[in-house]
């Protein structure tokens, strides 16, 4: 489309004296080339709004809107309309320089000659224009909506913010902050200075506590008490019989359990109960082997086939954590039974 523009620079201190003519009802393709001047000085219009307020011969107005094209240089551009060009006389306008919707700087007015049209005179009924307001009723609809939104997002105060006489949003927020800037680290203070690193240790524990309940009681007292829960699987029995040219059997075992003794007709019996070994036990006809605990050897293995063998001992069981191993050595075809059990 063919475009026409007329550069001007204006001072917004002087009189206007250029001459500028259009054609009477020329649509979208005049326009005016503005390039605004404090003295010599272009006015930055960075942030700004540029208008162009007009008045035609028949006291009908006009009043649009303007594009800024070079802000830091002071330029922008403004359309002369078929309304403001609809009557062909003397055209009296005006530049209005505002910010956030507030006038804060005009040019002094100036004329434009609009020249009368042969072919399309009268074409154009001359009223009112008011571009610029239109656009500013539009912003000023979608800010009320915005706000609207927003204040069906925020809601209304509730129940503490009524108690506490908090009306508004920032008063929310300040209460907040000075909450966390006093009451809150106030109160961490205080834990702070109240714990210490003997208290950790002491609720810690010893590895020998036991005990313990869900609020009392120390962690190793509460370890412990879920350590000594023994659960057992079925109670474990091996008989065997020695094979020829053999005259050892060995069982191990991986695991927790307890061992409760062997019998047999044996030369000799070892024990190994997660490291710790027993041997060198000797016996004789189909004797009873079980774990001592008597006080002078605790763990140690007594040989039972008559009373007189057992009458410094009570026997019981011997529990292993990790393995278990027995050793046995007797004759080719001897028979061995060996009783155990293991933790589930």
């Amino acid at each position: 489309m063919a475009q026409v523009y007329k550069k001007l620079e204006i001072d917004v201190n002087k009189e206007v004296t250029a001459i500028i003519t259009a054609v009477q009802n020329d649509a979208s393709s005049r326009y005016l080339d503005v390039v605004l001047l404090d003295g010599s000085t272009a006015i930055n219009l960075t942030g700004h709004e540029v208008r162009i307020y007009g008045k035609k011969a028949d006291d009908k107005e006009f009043y649009n809107n303007g594009e800024i094209t070079n802000a830091t240089a002071g330029r922008c551009q403004f359309e002369l309309t078929s309304q403001a060009l609809a009557v062909a006389q003397d055209l009296e306008v005006q530049i209005i320089i505002f910010k956030d919707n507030v006038e804060i700087l005009s040019t002094q007015p100036f004329k434009i000659h609009v020249v009368a049209s042969l072919i399309s005179s009268g074409a154009v009924e001359s009223s009112n224009e008011y571009g610029a307001l239109v656009v500013l009723y539009q912003n000023l609809y979608e800010a009320y909506d915005l706000m609207t939104d927003m204040v069906q997002n925020m809601g209304t105060k509730g129940t503490i913010a009524t108690e506490r006489n908090l009306d508004t949003f920032w008063q929310m927020l300040e209460y907040m902050a000075e909450y966390l800037d006093t009451d809150l680290t106030t109160l961490l203070n205080q834990v702070l200075s109240e714990a210490n690193v003997q208290g950790v240790i002491d609720r810690l524990g010893n590895t020998v506590d036991t005990g313990g309940t869900t609020t009392a009681g120390t962690v190793m007292g509460k370890l412990n008490g879920l350590l000594s829960v023994k659960k057992y699987k079925v109670y474990k029995k091996l008989t065997t019989t020695t094979p020829p040219g053999t005259t050892k059997i060995i069982l191990s075992v991986s695991g927790a359990g307890e061992f409760y003794g062997l019998q047999g007709t044996l030369t000799g019996v070892t024990v190994i109960a997660d490291g710790v070994e027993y041997s060198n036990l000797s016996g004789g006809t189909n004797y009873i082997y079980k774990p001592s605990v008597a006080s002078s050897g605790d763990g140690l293995f007594c040989e039972a086939n008559t009373s007189s063998k057992t009458s410094n001992y009570s026997t019981g069981v011997m529990p292993f954590k990790d393995s278990f191993v027995v050793v046995v050595s007797g004759n080719t075809g001897v028979e061995v039974g060996i009783a155990y059990a293991l933790y589930e």
